[in-house]
């Protein structure tokens, strides 16, 4: 299953996975082909004979982190119900994801892994807290605690499964691909709190482009 396309494995996913009462359209804007093929290269690279069901536990929590961040915390007092429910429902499919994550890794008796990979989803969601409440006005810390965001699962599987060798030669294309190519709300949130971080953005991503 692992060496299947990504466009073909995000298509199994979601027929087997996505909420019963939710349509492909709500999922168009997370599971992007490249969270599934960095997951794919740190899983073959880890050496480990994993059940295929490891891989779409990780899928399962990298789409709930996402669905969480797609939550609109910015009321807008016109619009207020509406918002409301809509965020309600993401909540809801966010845990719907989550709770996969836990129970595959329970079944399947993965407590170390699942021990390490909570640790780090904890560790994102602190993050992300430290973004909404903007804890610092240093624009190059909040890329880093952006980047942290979008790449901690990554982060964790190579800490876990020591891909120090993978890490230096990949991270900058992995950071780049992760969280410079793709639709960032922690970016845009940024560009709009602080006219200057434009500069500090482009500045990090040729930074990273170089490395690759």
């Amino acid at each position: 299953m692992i060496n299947i396309n990504n466009i073909t494995i995000r298509e199994d996913f979601l027929t087997a996975y996505k909420h019963p009462y939710l349509g492909d359209a709500f999922y168009n804007q997370v599971l992007l082909k490249q969270q599934i093929s960095f997951f794919k290269e740190l899983l073959i690279e880890s050496g480990q004979n994993h059940d295929p069901e490891f891989f779409y536990a990780l899928l399962h929590m990298q789409l709930s982190l996402d669905i969480h961040d797609l939550v609109d915390l910015e009321f807008n007092l016109n619009s207020a119900h509406n918002r409301n429910q809509t965020n309600q429902l993401q909540v809801l499919v966010g845990d719907y994801h989550s709770s996969y994550f836990y129970r595959i890794l329970s079944e399947h008796n993965l407590l170390d892994e699942l021990y390490h990979l909570i640790q780090s989803i904890k560790s994102i969601n602190e993050v992300k807290m430290s973004l909404l409440h903007n804890t610092t006005d240093d624009l190059n810390e909040q890329l880093q605690q952006i980047e942290a965001v979008h790449c901690g699962l990554y982060n964790s599987l190579m800490d876990y499964y020591k891909l120090d060798d993978y890490k230096e030669k990949n991270y900058s294309k992995l950071v780049n691909q992760l969280v410079y190519e793709r639709e960032s709300i922690w970016l845009d949130l940024l560009a709009k709190r602080d006219s200057a971080a434009k500069n500090v953005i482009d500045k990090r991503k040729n930074e990273l482009y170089r490395r690759a």
